[in-house]
């Protein structure tokens, strides 16, 4: 999963309290060292965020209050209480709104977005990055609106808008570019490794994984660390590396729970399943599905849930179960249709044309072959890309840290033309006998 957290530092000189500045200085303080730790002691992260609330609270300090709630919306954030963490964001922005600080109700915005996007509600999570934008850009905010781009990039990812997601992505790594901002470059190294994996490119998605790993090591940013051995086992997952790819997952499976990143838990636990799945140890396979459904539901994050229920489904028909595969295809063609999820989609359409040409009912094979490739070719990759290209390749700052950026989508039509040879085969043999 891709996922930025913002931090409101303590921007709070300029306010006037006539009340006690010296809790004033010490709320600034907290906020500022709960910022500083949040990715890498969550614990301690919470316990300064209270410390921080409370504090801000008795001393009548308005615009640290509400930088404290925010904080701790991020705390939950991360640990997956999503519902708590939005209460605090609310709370927040209702702290905020009095005194004019929109800079802090930009920052609600965007991790409100961030809430609705692990949801899998992609359109409302749209809304509010769009929210956090518009301020943004109001009072020219550039690292704002460079997360901000990211994080709509990100979302458009998910739900398969490929070109606009690319779009997003170069407006943000030009303003970083622009900035000489280090510290983002390895979210942003992580998130074109995930496009490299899926351009099958997976040499360079390692690359770009390792050197994001170091920067984030550097940064103290474990969240980030966790993301890129995560990412790591996937790639050498789908080079058959198997021995490799649990070796990166089982890492980040120990920074995850010390983290206790609830999404990101749930994202290795399916990797380390489909490491087993490929072994062919169905047994174990499917535990860590299963183990990684719960918490997804836990999250209500529904990519991973319909993601996951594919997982088990193919689990199930490799044991010839075809009727129960059958059923978790479409428990998660309903979810991914819902939520827009356009690679989920075809995915489950694919799986549901293999299974029906399977049974030898070649009319419901045949109709979800013709909705495959009608997505498939939704999914093309335009101009963009060609500009795109070009325009990565002149930035000093993305040459010296990622070498390249070249981003493109196969969507391979193989699939397709061996399920309507297998089906026309099978015509033909029925006809004959």
């Amino acid at each position: 999963m891709i996922f930025i957290i913002l931090v409101i530092s303590a921007e709070v000189r300029g306010q006037v309290v006539a009340f006690d500045t010296k809790a004033q200085e010490r709320v600034d303080s907290l906020n500022n060292r709960g910022a500083e730790i949040l990715l890498s002691d969550i614990q301690e992260a919470r316990k300064i965020g209270m410390k921080s609330l409370a504090l801000s609270i008795s001393s009548g300090y308005i615009k640290g209050k509400g930088i404290a709630l925010n904080f701790l919306g991020n705390v939950n954030l991360i640990e997956g209480q999503y519902d708590t963490a939005a209460t605090y964001y609310k709370r927040a922005i209702q702290t905020f709104e009095p005194i004019g600080f929109d800079a802090g109700i930009a920052y609600c915005y965007n991790n409100l977005g961030l809430i609705y996007e692990n949801k899998g509600d992609y359109n409302r999570s749209l809304e509010y990055f769009i929210k956090s934008l518009q301020l943004e850009q109001a009072k020219n905010n550039k690292e704002g609106i460079a997360s901000c781009y990211n994080n709509m990039a990100n979302v458009n990812y998910y739900m398969g808008q490929y070109d606009k997601s690319l779009e997003y992505y170069y407006k943000s790594i030009d303003i970083y570019d622009s900035l000489e901002n280090e510290a983002e470059i390895s979210t942003l190294m992580i998130n074109i490794a995930v496009i490299y994996e899926l351009q099958e490119q997976y040499e360079k998605a390692i690359e770009l994984n390792k050197r994001a790993i170091l920067l984030s090591r550097k940064y103290e940013n474990h969240y980030d660390e966790a993301i890129g051995l995560n990412n790591l086992g996937s790639n050498y997952y789908h080079m058959n590396q198997f021995y490799t790819a649990s070796r990166y997952l089982n890492q980040a499976l120990i920074l995850r729970d010390q983290l206790k990143d609830k999404v990101g838990i749930s994202s290795t636990l399916k990797h380390l399943g489909k490491v087993y799945q490929k072994k062919r140890q169905f047994d174990r396979a499917i535990d860590y599905f299963f183990k990684a459904l719960k918490l997804s539901e836990e999250v209500e994050d529904k990519r991973s849930i319909a993601e996951i229920l594919t997982l088990i489904g193919e689990n199930v028909m490799s044991k010839g179960n075809t009727n129960e595969a059958l059923d978790y295809f479409n428990q998660s063609l309903e979810i991914s249709s819902t939520i827009g999820a356009r690679k989920e989609i075809m995915r489950n359409y694919e799986l549901l044309s293999m299974v029906y040409a399977k049974r030898n009912q070649h009319d419901s094979a045949s109709n979800y072959i013709t909705l495959y490739a009608a997505l498939s070719d939704s999914l093309t990759i335009g101009e963009e890309l060609a500009s795109l290209d070009n325009k990565l390749t002149h930035s000093d700052q993305v040459n010296d840290k990622m070498k390249i950026y070249r981003i493109a989508l196969w969507i391979s039509s193989l699939i397709i033309l061996t399920l309507i040879l297998m089906i026309l085969f099978r015509k033909k043999q029925t006809s004959k006998t």
